[in-house]
């Protein structure tokens, strides 16, 4: 057995979406066509740095208003692929709504390690807080969410000490980890540690679920109800681990949503989960 009781096959389709989803390319296909609709739509700042790395950039999708709600979604694709201007389509109902959404880029393994990558995400953070009324944002209403890999990003960031550089303990005020891995040591035996390099302690070290609980934050955990059952574990374990410290945190399982179209259901006005999350996101 590989772990957990599973052998290797069982855990790659487990955690490879792209077994458990045949079909993938025709959603990361629709993803790129509203995307680039989207940055047709709305225009934007594309590639404001906001670190050295050679992607530490990312795209500000403005609200209309200054004093505007922010919005900060980090992409998946397992810390080894994928890039921020394929993801520009969550911006487009929220700008509607009034919100400022910001899309940013990270280095990829194996030219870095996940940690690094937390690293870049924290300083991208820093950033938006420092310049967020350049991009007629209101700093006391930053959210953050990520897909996949961003949800293991978004709830690594919201264990972060934030006073130290900030001076403010939250600079971020909600927090939705969407199909995101919380426990990385599963990943290690399957073929996506080619180019994610993890070993036992650095798996370890980069889980949510080992890590400090987050912060005193809003936070809500999303999954699509047509993921592998060890991706709606996962999240349910999170949201778990996270109410041992008292948090409420609810799993929100997107009826009929595989690890791809989650996204829509939940960016998208059409979706099913998008009412909901403008009311999160505005208390």
């Amino acid at each position: 057995m590989a772990w957990g009781g599973f052998t290797s096959a069982e855990l790659e389709w487990q955690y490879n979406p792209r077994e458990t989803v045949p079909e993938f390319m025709t959603h990361f296909e629709r993803f790129v066509k509203l995307s680039d609709e989207t940055r047709a739509q709305l225009g934007g700042k594309i590639d404001v740095r906001f670190g050295d790395g050679p992607k530490e950039t990312m795209d500000v999708f403005m609200a209309s208003d200054p004093g505007a709600p922010v919005h900060v979604f980090f992409h998946g694709g397992y810390w080894r692929s994928q890039d921020k201007k394929d993801y520009a389509f969550v911006a487009r109902d929220l700008v509607a709504a009034g919100f400022t959404v910001i899309c940013p880029n990270y280095d990829l393994c194996p030219d870095v390690t996940v940690a690094e990558i937390t690293d870049q995400a924290v300083r991208c953070i820093e950033y938006i807080y420092r310049n967020v009324e350049e991009f007629n944002g209101d700093r006391d209403n930053i959210s953050i969410s990520g897909h996949s890999a961003g949800g293991q990003i978004v709830a690594r960031l919201a264990t972060h000490d934030w006073e130290e550089s900030l001076g403010d303990a939250t600079p971020f005020a909600a927090v939705i980890p969407i199909s995101g891995v919380f426990d990385l040591e599963p990943i290690r035996h399957t073929t996506l540690n080619e180019d994610i390099r993890l070993d036992a302690a650095s798996a370890a070290d980069n889980s949510p679920m080992l890590d400090a609980v987050p912060m005193d934050v809003r936070m809500m955990v999303i999954v699509g109800g047509n993921e592998s059952p060890e991706f709606v574990r996962q999240s349910d374990a999170y949201a778990a681990y996270c109410g041992s410290a008292g948090h409420k945190v609810p799993v929100y399982k997107a009826w009929g949503a595989n690890h791809f179209t989650v996204l829509e259901e939940v960016f998208l006005g059409t979706g099913s989960l998008f009412g909901h999350l403008k009311r999160f996101l505005q208390p």
